[in-house]
C-alpha cells in the first residue's frame, strides 16, 4: 500500500518517489521539462526565507519551486 503525501508536506532533507502530478498543462509540461515524473526522486534541499519556495534536488539539479506549485504533486516518503 502506498502512503502519498503533497510534496508541500515533506520534510526537509527526506526523499521521496513522486507517484502523481496534478496540475494545469502549463505547470505540468515545466515539470516534465525538470525531469519531475511519476517514479523521479526528489529531495527538499532548501526554503526560501519568505517559505514561498523551495529547492528540491531533482536527478542531480537544483530546481526551486513555489509552495503553490508543489501541493498537487504526490509523492511517496522513502
Amino acid at each position: 500500500m502506498i502512503f502519498m503525501i503533497s510534496l508541500n508536506d515533506l520534510n526537509l532533507d527526506k526523499e521521496a518517489k513522486v507517484i502523481k502530478v496534478k496540475a494545469n498543462e502549463n505547470i505540468k509540461n515545466r515539470f516534465l521539462d525538470i525531469g519531475l515524473i511519476p517514479g523521479t526522486i526528489i529531495k527538499p534541499v532548501l526554503i526560501s526565507p519568505g517559505k514561498d519556495m523551495v529547492a528540491y534536488m531533482i536527478k542531480g539539479a537544483v530546481i526551486a519551486i513555489r509552495k503553490e506549485d508543489t501541493e498537487n504533486i504526490m509523492v511517496e516518503e522513502l
